[in-house]
């Protein structure tokens, strides 16, 4: 079976957002990474060239930020500035 490069494009691009999570699965995966943490803010962004969730949380008195990929890996975790 041949594929065309359009139709690859097409179901890499469907699959890619058929997987991907959601705020909410975003937020337990902090929750579970960060038992107590406060999250207060989750938002799509763009980095270093990929789609990514960012998020903004506060843990045992820290201010964080969480870099998770769509597939839910947590990327890094830094002190928010």
């Amino acid at each position: 079976m041949k594929i065309t490069p359009l139709l690859f494009i097409g179901l890499v691009f469907f699959t890619s957002h058929a997987l991907a999570i959601s705020k909410s699965d975003v937020r337990k995966i902090v929750e579970a990474a960060y038992p107590g943490a406060r999250i207060t803010e989750v938002e799509k962004e763009t980095y270093k060239g990929k789609r990514i969730y960012e998020v903004d949380f506060v843990h045992d008195g820290k201010r964080l930020e969480a870099i998770i990929e769509l597939d839910g890996t947590i990327l890094k975790v830094d002190i928010d500035d």
